[in-house]
């Protein structure tokens, strides 16, 4: 008698077990950047309703968002920028798994009530840059992609020490844009799909030539074979998917 509750209780252990991996692999786990972080919310609820699967998102910058990824067993996903995974891929940074094209940004910057045209060369960037009273910015140390290229635009420009004198540094993207709405910062820098998805009415332009800025995001799947990184592929690629990409101001 002894031995057969002792059976049952490690039948039922190994059943529930089993439930649990199966509960568990309908979930994505999945770290990303913040540049792409309105768009992918919208995303992933529309592949949740048309597959059954859902994703649990987390978001950084795009630097911080792999560091997190790796720290993260459970995670199954990256979506970060392409140039940052390949260099990771080359360090043997990231090991397992594979990786897939994702869509584009185009960087931009964004102002509230501004009313005047967007800057066309660098002479007129430079006036709107040193005129602004104050600007918000992506912190560039936490790998913020737009963050380190804006650095680099104030530096051939020669107006680093003056722009940063007046510049506000955010966790990411998002906290920029909150920042452009409510008025505390008259300009922000960020990605454009986070302009767009936050308050297409503030949307000033991309950066002029020379300064343009698209980056290209990429999906890096620990195990692209399995049916929920099947499922996610093939709802990328599908017609619905694509399409909505293109609606949340991506390239894909």
């Amino acid at each position: 008698m002894h031995q057969r509750l002792k059976t049952i209780f490690l039948s039922l252990i190994g059943f529930l077990s089993l439930m649990s991996l199966s509960v568990n692999a309908q979930v994505l786990v999945v770290h990303a950047a913040a540049g792409v972080k309105s768009p992918l919310e919208t995303v992933a609820k529309a592949f949740q309703a048309s597959s059954g699967f859902s994703i649990d998102l987390h978001f950084d910058t795009a630097g911080a968002a792999q560091q997190h990824y790796l720290a993260d067993d459970s995670a199954q996903a990256l979506i970060t920028t392409l140039e940052r995974i390949e260099s990771s891929k080359r360090s043997s940074e990231l090991k397992v798994g594979q990786l897939f094209p994702f869509a584009a940004t185009v960087a931009g910057i964004a102002g509230k009530n501004f009313t005047g045209p967007a800057p066309q060369n660098a002479e007129e960037l430079k006036r709107l840059l040193l005129n602004c009273q104050s600007i918000g910015i992506s912190d560039p140390t936490r790998g913020a992609t737009v963050g380190q290229h804006f650095m680099k635009i104030l530096d051939q420009l020669g107006i680093r020490t003056e722009v940063m004198a007046k510049a506000r540094l955010a966790k990411d993207g998002i906290q920029t844009m909150d920042w452009v709405k409510a008025g505390e910062v008259q300009l922000g820098v960020t990605q454009i799909s986070e302009i767009v998805q936050s308050d297409a009415s503030t949307l000033i332009g991309p950066f002029p030539p020379p300064f343009e800025l698209t980056s290209n995001y990429a999906l890096w799947l620990k195990n692209p074979d399995s049916r929920e990184s099947q499922a996610l592929l093939s709802w990328l690629k599908s017609q619905q998917g694509r399409e909505l990409l293109v609606q949340q101001g991506l390239k894909p």
